[in-house]
């Protein structure tokens, strides 16, 4: 993450201080930290697509080193791409790093939990490589949403701020002449 943030402050031109830290409202800090989430991104989806296929052979063969490998390499690119998602969600809430994680955790347990509530009902229906495919083709739905945090999320947190400042000086929302 730090090269990607070095890389990106390179190619803005942005210069980096380490004393003082650096001014984030005026650096494209989700790019920087999103750069290389296109990597694990897609390691994880052809690691659950193929940990399903895996299963389903599995059961027949019974090898377990082809379903061992994918679930080190699954958890591995999920962990990673947690860690740029978590920094950068640091990042973006300095003032409350902590209420902005919880949050990220509740959700982040909430799904899991709905996905956990689904698994077997869909293991039981269509087969483990089939669910587990689909499990990857809600992982690739994630990808337009990193692309628009990419593109679009310096623009985004500008506009937030610039309407923080506004408010903090009374000026938000009045209507008064």
């Amino acid at each position: 993450m730090d090269r990607d943030y070095r890389a990106v402050a390179k190619m803005y031109d942005f210069p980096i201080d380490r004393v003082k830290g650096d001014d984030l409202s005026k650096f494209r800090i989700e790019r920087a930290r999103l750069r290389s989430s296109w990597y694990f991104l897609g390691i994880t989806i052809v690691c659950v697509a193929g940990y399903g296929w895996a299963l389903s052979y599995q059961m027949e063969s019974k090898n377990i080193a082809v379903v061992l490998v994918l679930q080190f390499f699954i958890g591995a690119a999920i962990t990673c791409l947690f860690n740029m998602c978590g920094t950068l969600l640091t990042d973006l809430n300095p003032h409350n790093p902590a209420l902005a994680q919880a949050s990220s955790n509740i959700i982040r347990c909430a799904l899991s939990a709905l996905g956990l509530a689904v698994l077997q009902e869909m293991i039981d229906h269509i087969g483990p490589g089939w669910t587990f495919t689909v499990f990857a083709g809600l992982c690739l739905l994630i990808a337009p949403m990193v692309v628009a945090e990419v593109r679009w999320g310096f623009a985004w947190r500008s506009k937030g701020l610039q309407d923080i400042e506004l408010q903090a000086h009374g000026t938000a929302g009045s209507t008064d002449p």
